[in-house]
């Protein structure tokens, strides 16, 4: 047993010695250095470019639809509660004007204001249920689950007030008369759907024997609204739209830790990459050159295509992550560029859309004579209006292609103008001397000022559609090149092997 050990290092000492000394042992070890070497490289840029795409996935599909659904939820519910305050105080102004449908191609042809409305908000409570739906089947990340639970709890028990809002409203004698005994009801299921919308979800969750809230998820997060912090077990008790903000922020936290997580990988395995494809490259050039000066041959087929084949995907794949890499980088242009800026646009619209039924709220408290909901809404359209301000100037603040200047542009002047209607609006609801004080309020609501919103969310639409151009375009492209490289990858650097093992076997004979 001991000489049978000690033979078998003596044969790898001449091994070695062999593989050290002369050079036929010489550029087999070369041959299957680099042999493993572009096999690991293969693997390990594979392997990496597999997790690019994993992490771009998740991005686009993980959390984005999720956002965009929360997003489109709440603007739909915000203009149901801005009709829906109409649709009782708008019953005076019978001229009919042409309408039409949101979401939809349908012509109604000419309608008074209070039949649009009506149609308007069957429609938007369709859409509002269409994007629960793709929420709820996008459900990735804990509390999406409970935060869904809650929303199609608060949108059901919403449209149930809405529903008998309406038939209060038609069991009215007089459906101008805020007096009216079932117009005195309509406006208090109205009064009930506005408080499940901004105060609180009135159906519990299910309760467990001690009263405690039992949810399907073992844990919740917090959730992070406007800057502020509502605990995992608060939000769900909240209102329908707090738990929107809370599904829209789940996602917007995962979208932002998998952009600093992609961030951070790209980074570090592009410096690392680099240095492997530098070493096989440079390993390639050095053999080939030795190859060449010891055989007096200036063609090795082998060697030569094996090198030339390695710089190439070399300088293709480290392109790509480079092209990805850094703030400005694909992963940058599609999450902080274009889609920040589509989410933007979203909070712009949704927050306008909010300050609008707030004017709508003010001017159906003051035609009941409601003081405590009279201050209420105006000290919502206040901070509404600042939030729209505000986002405006960011939005401004982050123009980054020619196509946002024109919506830019009619953003501000549109606000501008819908926002010095609003004093003239409450100016003629609060002329006590006026008989017809809130059917001409309704008036210059419902017309001058409707269009001028109008002309303002249709320029916010053209801004994120514009940014949304980019999104799609920026993420298609990625994502073809990093599939393309990952096949070129796993194809191509196993056949350098390949060649350089073919290239210097055909020339061993030669030492």
């Amino acid at each position: 047993m001991r000489a049978r050990t000690v033979r078998r290092r003596t044969n790898l000492r001449n091994i070695w010695k062999q593989a050290r000394k002369t050079l036929k042992g010489q550029f087999l070890t070369f041959a299957s250095t680099l042999f493993i070497l572009s096999l690991v490289a293969g693997l390990l840029i594979t392997q990496a470019l597999r997790q690019a795409s994993t992490d771009l996935d998740m991005i686009a599909n993980g959390s984005v639809p999720s956002i965009d659904a929360a997003q489109a939820m709440s603007q739909y519910i915000e203009d149901i509660d801005a009709k829906a305050a109409d649709y009782l105080a708008a019953a005076s102004l019978t001229e009919q004007t042409p309408c039409s449908i949101i979401g939809s191609t349908r012509n109604p042809g000419n309608l008074t204001g209070h039949d649009c409305d009506q149609l308007n908000i069957d429609a938007e409570l369709i859409l509002a249920n269409k994007q629960l739906y793709i929420a709820i089947h996008n459900v990735t990340y804990p509390g999406e689950r409970t935060a869904l639970q809650r929303i199609t709890a608060g949108l059901e028990e919403y449209s149930n007030d809405i529903a008998i809002e309406e038939h209060e409203y038609g069991l009215a004698a007089s459906q101008t008369d805020p007096h009216d005994e079932h117009l005195q009801k309509a406006y208090q299921a109205y009064l009930a759907a506005t408080n499940v919308l901004n105060v609180r979800i009135t159906k519990p969750p299910t309760l467990d024997a001690n009263n405690t809230p039992v949810y399907d998820e073992a844990t919740l997060p917090n959730c992070n609204i406007e800057g502020r912090s509502i605990a995992a077990n608060d939000w769900p008790l909240g209102s329908l739209q707090e738990n929107i903000d809370c599904l829209s922020s789940i996602n917007k936290g995962y979208l932002d830790a998998a952009y600093t997580d992609t961030m951070n990988f790209l980074g570090i395995t592009t410096a690392l990459l680099s240095l492997l494809c530098l070493v096989l490259c440079g390993l390639l050039v050095f053999v080939l050159l030795r190859m060449i000066l010891l055989t007096h041959r200036l063609v090795n087929p082998g060697l030569t295509l094996a090198t030339l084949t390695a710089f190439v995907v070399s300088f293709v794949v480290l392109t790509n992550f480079i092209g990805m890499s850094g703030r400005h980088g694909a992963f940058g242009l599609m999450v902080k560029d274009a889609y920040e800026s589509v989410y933007d646009s979203t909070l712009l619209k949704r927050y306008a859309t909010a300050a609008n039924a707030d004017e709508s709220r003010w001017l159906i408290a003051v035609d009941f004579s409601d003081q405590a909901e009279i201050q209420r809404w105006q000290q919502d359209w206040d901070t509404n209006r600042t939030h729209v301000n505000a986002l405006i100037a960011q939005a401004v603040g982050n123009r980054t292609w020619p196509e946002e200047d024109q919506p830019l542009a009619n953003i501000q002047s549109h606000w501008k103008i819908y926002t010095d209607i609003d004093p003239q609006i409450r100016a003629l609801a609060m002329k006590t001397t006026n008989p017809a004080r809130i059917h001409d309020a309704e008036t210059l609501s419902t017309g001058k000022s409707n269009d001028n919103f109008s002309a303002f969310t249709d320029a916010v639409d053209r801004l994120g559609q514009a940014n949304r151009g980019y999104y799609s375009r920026t993420y298609t492209l990625t994502n073809a090149a990093v599939l393309h490289n990952i096949l070129l990858s796993s194809m191509l650097f196993p056949l350098i092997g390949l060649l350089t093992v073919w290239g210097i076997a055909r020339r061993l004979k030669d030492f």
